[in-house]
């Protein structure tokens, strides 16, 4: 197939391996890979084929068509979906040995209608909600119900888990008020399920040298080379690498006169004589019209993002010694150059994990491994 544009978003096999490996050194617990969203944009297919060719055998989905489309390439593993499931498509879980999240009774008797015409258990982690506020119960009334419901021969209680909302922050006030919450919570159930868990990537570096009950944490940004939050990075405990570089190339080069204005709403005028290159980018791809005055490299040079970015194209400042077809770098690594997605995101009043899951089918991923791209 024809790829005309040089736009493309390189992901490093290698880089993201380490990570995984790096945190789950930090603790004795089982690192579930968090793969939803299609891998934060980058490929889920190919990125939990290659962490299950190296023995990885516990992943994390957002929906059940997630958790199906993995099925393809990770099939004896653990894939539990965190979303909440329609009970009326639990077959295909069964069928394919998915686990799904339990958040409430009512979810939890639908599911039990539905297996009385199924021959086969249905695996199920019981969402606990202890602060985050969007899925599972906290409730202590209902989850004694739920408790007695997964005496059920047709359910396999498999987990418990919660999720915190403010552990990459600067303090643990509400972490602790969130543990406190949990572990008082998983009392309630007379079983106690295979896996727990609470940590997410924040968690996962923040208590990594915790003494707790829990058996399981969840890896998610932090296995694509990125920290939930300055705070999380401060603490020094392990250094991620990144996984994902944008690069494109100029396709353009033009001087323009002092006083003359470029771009829609023709938001930017030269100061000064000036040349503009244009790179085949835009929001179309994801790179959003908010990029505007962020400087990105050029070659080796910084250039500034001028005028609003264009459905598929932006320009930039930059000098006459730019020519078409020079590399343009807008976050990751390449050939010694470096721009950090943080700094990206932070510039456009947001977070790492939006511009990742912001860049479009339209942009090619590509894969490397050994330093060789697949």
């Amino acid at each position: 197939m024809i790829n005309d544009r040089p736009t493309q978003l390189r992901v490093n096999l290698d880089a993201l391996l380490n990570n995984y490996n790096k945190l789950n050194e930090l603790n004795n617990k089982i690192g579930l890979a968090i793969v939803k969203a299609d891998s934060y944009g980058l490929g889920a297919k190919v990125i939990a084929n290659h962490l299950y060719q190296n023995g990885v055998r516990h992943f994390a989905t957002a929906t059940l068509e997630e958790a199906l489309e993995l099925k393809e390439v990770i099939q004896d593993s653990m894939v539990l979906v965190l979303g909440v499931t329609n009970p009326k498509n639990i077959k295909y879980a069964i069928e394919n040995n998915i686990s799904l999240t339990c958040p409430s009774i009512t979810w939890l008797r639908e599911c039990l209608s539905e297996l009385e015409t199924l021959d086969k258990k249905l695996k199920i982690h019981v969402k606990i909600d202890t602060g985050m506020g969007r899925i599972g119960t906290s409730d202590e009334e209902e989850l004694k119900s739920i408790n007695k419901l997964l005496n059920s021969e047709k359910i396999d209680f498999e987990g418990i888990f919660s999720h915190y909302s403010n552990a990459d922050g600067a303090d643990d006030i509400y972490d602790d008020y969130q543990t406190e919450n949990f572990e008082e919570k998983i009392k309630i159930f007379t079983r106690k399920p295979k896996y727990i868990h609470i940590e997410n990537s924040a968690g996962t570096v923040k208590y990594s040298d915790r003494d707790d009950c829990y058996n399981m944490t969840r890896i998610g940004i932090a296995l694509y080379g990125c920290y939930p939050s300055e705070n999380i990075e401060k603490l020094g405990k392990v250094q991620l690498e990144p996984v994902a570089t944008l690069l494109s190339k100029v396709t353009h080069v033009k001087k323009i006169l002092q006083g003359e204005k470029l771009g829609y709403g023709v938001s930017y005028e030269a100061k000064q004589d000036e040349y503009i290159a244009t790179v085949p980018i835009g929001y179309a791809d994801g790179l959003l019209r908010r990029a505007q005055g962020f400087k990105i490299k050029v070659g080796t040079e910084d250039c500034e993002i001028v005028g609003r970015v264009c459905m598929d194209q932006l320009m930039v400042r930059c000098s006459e010694n730019v020519k078409v077809g020079n590399t343009v770098l807008f976050y990751g690594e390449h050939n010694g150059q470096r721009v950090s997605i943080d700094d990206f995101a932070s510039y456009q009043d947001t977070i790492s994990y939006e511009i990742f899951c912001c860049i479009s089918k339209r942009v090619p991923r590509i894969y490397y491994k050994n330093k060789m791209e697949l």
